[in-house]
């Protein structure tokens, strides 16, 4: 019960950080526009926009929002499913976010329950959503053992930063998950 709490806590503080930290320039956002060519634009003119979904990862992120079942998610690669998270989360579909968690026994860190308590000013902007998981797409999964693996990534092609780590579950029917707390 304790790590349960504990691991909220850890969620959300690190929301804050982020938050914290952020860059301060003003923003603005281009509204009306779907998730594939919404671009967030700052006043220096460069522009942040985020990747775009295959024929296949649309119709299955739009199938899979109708019921959340997994058996939709069988025949996409890791990346496929950690861009239907980064989409959920921009969308701000957080049942979505949640059901694309790993659900493999020992691996789950809060309910659903309790995922629904925490409020949406602690869940990320969308320019910060945009800015943590820039070029995930141009990732590369690296599995580590029967379930787990990894995508890493670059937030900025060509420079020698430390790359992203985002964290992957197989569950015990064979589909990739994002693990919880998948960027730490």
């Amino acid at each position: 019960m304790i790590n349960k709490y504990f691991y909220t806590v850890v969620v959300i503080g690190s929301i804050l950080l982020s938050a914290c930290s952020a860059e301060k320039t003003e923003q603005k956002v281009i509204e009306d526009k779907t998730v594939d060519d919404k671009a967030i634009v700052d006043d220096s003119s460069s522009e942040l926009t985020i990747f775009e979904l295959s024929a296949k990862e649309e119709e299955v992120y739009s199938n899979f929002q109708k019921d959340l079942n997994l058996k939709h998610l069988f025949e996409l690669e890791p990346i496929s499913i950690a861009k239907l998270y980064v989409k959920a989360e921009f969308d701000k579909k957080y049942d979505v976010v949640y059901a694309l968690y790993t659900d493999r026994a020992g691996h789950v860190q809060w309910s659903k329950e309790e995922d629904e308590k925490i409020p949406e000013s602690h869940r990320g902007s969308d320019e910060q959503i945009v800015k943590k998981f820039k070029n995930i797409e141009k990732g590369t999964f690296l599995q580590t053992s029967d379930y787990e693996g990894y995508i890493e990534y670059d937030l900025d092609e060509g420079t020698n930063g430390f790359p992203m780590i985002f964290q992957m579950t197989k569950n015990v029917d064979g589909i990739w998950q994002v693990s919880f707390m998948p960027i730490q």
